[in-house]
């Protein structure tokens, strides 16, 4: 985390637009699923915020596979259809 790049000028408006998210991208592999990022290296804006989103289009039946988010928090919003889903815990998080 910390894009030393964007440390070294100044800050402008354009640090904090990111265009992209608004297109759906093809699902046509064998996940059924596809992952469009947005985060520090598109925005720059949110260099060092640990801040990140992204989109993910997921065909009929398409899987996320399984993934940890260390010390973050994930939110999901379902534009269209549903989706089902499963949180995995470890229970020893607090020794690691």
């Amino acid at each position: 985390m910390g894009n030393s790049a964007s440390t070294q000028k100044l800050v402008d408006a354009n640090d904090f637009l990111f265009c992209g998210l608004q297109i759906a991208r093809s699902t046509k592999n064998s996940l059924g699923s596809t992952v469009k990022p947005a985060n520090e290296d598109q925005i720059a804006g949110l260099n060092s915020l640990g801040i990140s989103l992204a989109r993910i289009d997921f065909a009929p039946n398409g899987l996320n596979p399984p993934h940890t988010h260390p010390r973050a928090s994930e939110i999901l919003v379902v534009l269209d259809g549903t989706l089902k889903g499963r949180t995995m815990c470890r229970l020893d998080w607090a020794s690691s």
